[in-house]
């Protein structure tokens, strides 16, 4: 599956400059970005069904950490999204899910099942749902116009921002 997005160069350090110059401008910049992104996050919890396979309704653990069981809902409170500055992030604004039941079920089969249960288990995923990923990136990718059209007026809106905030400093 090809991968699509917007990649610009410096909306990280933009923003982190901009938190220094006009927090308030900063987090309203969040906010809009976040609301750019809502139609990707409700297409995605559009797309979970009430039930996937049925031993997934049962608890499942990897060593202490609980996997299982696939609730709807802890998958629809899942997906959240982050905004991140850091310089070691590829990504500034992603859509991410944090469920454990529901990231396995998006995504399991991407590198192979490596138990014969676990090849089982995406064996009848794939049957029925499609191969990974399930619903982040056809979520992403019905709504993708749209959304990069909005980031790169967003985006503009960040550099306008910005040269005013440092015309208003003298740096």
């Amino acid at each position: 599956m090809a991968k699509t997005g917007i990649q610009v160069y410096g909306v990280k350090e933009d923003l982190k400059r901009l938190n220094k110059l006009a927090p308030d401008l900063r987090k309203q910049i969040l906010q809009d970005a976040k609301a750019i992104v809502e139609p990707v996050v409700r297409t995605a919890a559009g797309a979970y069904p009430d039930r996937y396979l049925s031993g997934m309704s049962r608890a499942w653990t990897q060593g202490t950490a609980k996997k299982f069981p696939y609730d709807k809902t802890k998958a629809i409170k899942g997906i959240q999204v982050k905004v991140d500055t850091r310089k070691k992030s590829q990504s500034t604004i992603t859509i991410i899910q944090k469920n454990p039941a529901a990231t396995i079920i998006d995504m399991a089969g991407k590198k192979g099942g490596k138990t014969p249960a676990g090849k089982n288990m995406i064996a009848g995923l794939t049957m029925h749902f499609g191969g990974p990923s399930r619903v982040m990136w056809p979520s992403y990718n019905v709504n993708a116009d749209q959304v990069n059209q909005n980031m790169v007026e967003l985006v503009d809106t960040i550099t306008d921002q910005i040269n005013v905030a440092l015309s208003r400093s003298n740096l």
